[in-house]
């Protein structure tokens, strides 16, 4: 085959397409164009259409480097030049910048809140007044002044699940909960780390596990329960250490 440059015979087509690019500086086309049939050179061979062509490039694409429009800021009203692509809704880049979130309207801004007291110790919490129409109880600052709560004040006929006049499953165990901990005087009873020292209330650890009921809530006994730290409680419920009973105590 000849060099369509410099007339020089090869044997292949590879061959000629080698000396072309190396002698010549420049590659031969190896693509035709779907779009108009030019030839083109691709380094991969696996384009269909050359640059003029190519309906993603160019001005083809709605965020080629001059398919910008100009529009006006839907909160400032200054104008600005934004790509047809972008989604409904155009802030010029300061109203971003400047905005908390999203804008305008950013339904994931904090809002007011106010200043309440947790129903069962009195300490101050922050909450918005959407969560106080909600909570018909009141707040809590945790879990526990939760359970403390119920256990003092919800008993009877009123609570949502009463049956038959007879205490619900889940207040007993808070309250058995809050009596093991007292009777405990709020240590682990296996390697006696106070609350303080833990910076939360231990766990109330199950000796026989509630599964091994028939009724839940005969698991709910003072005997059956003992105060554990949170480590204490993970050996325990894998059977690594031994208990003291309560006579130990």
């Amino acid at each position: 085959m000849d060099c369509p440059t410099c007339g020089k015979s090869l044997n292949t087509e590879q061959g000629m397409r080698q000396h072309h690019t190396k002698v010549h500086g420049e590659p031969l086309p190896n693509r035709t164009c779907t779009g108009c049939g030019v030839e083109f050179y691709d380094p991969k061979s696996r384009l269909e259409f050359c640059d003029d062509c190519n309906p993603n490039a160019g001005e083809h694409n709605g965020n080629w480097k001059g398919g910008k429009e100009t529009g006006t800021c839907d909160r400032c009203g200054a104008t600005f030049d934004y790509y047809p692509s972008d989604k409904p809704g155009m802030y010029c880049s300061e109203c971003v910048e400047s905005a908390r979130g999203l804008v305008p309207g950013n339904p994931s801004e904090k809002g007011e809140r106010v200043i309440v007291g947790c129903e069962a110790c009195d300490a101050e919490l922050e909450v918005r007044p959407a969560r106080l129409e909600k909570q018909t109880r009141g707040v809590f600052c945790t879990l526990e002044c939760y359970g403390d709560w119920l256990s003092e004040n919800v008993v009877g006929p009123d609570h949502h699940q009463w049956e038959g006049g007879s205490i619900d499953y889940g207040q007993q165990w808070w309250q058995v909960r809050r009596q093991a901990l007292e009777r405990d005087d709020y240590e682990c009873q296996h390697c006696g780390t106070s609350a303080e020292e833990l910076g939360r209330n231990p766990d109330v650890h199950h000796r026989q596990p509630v599964r091994s009921f028939d009724q839940p809530e005969d698991a709910h006994t003072m005997d059956n329960v003992i105060t554990l730290c949170r480590s204490c409680h993970r050996h325990a419920e894998a059977g690594a250490i031994t208990l003291p009973t309560h006579d130990e105590k």
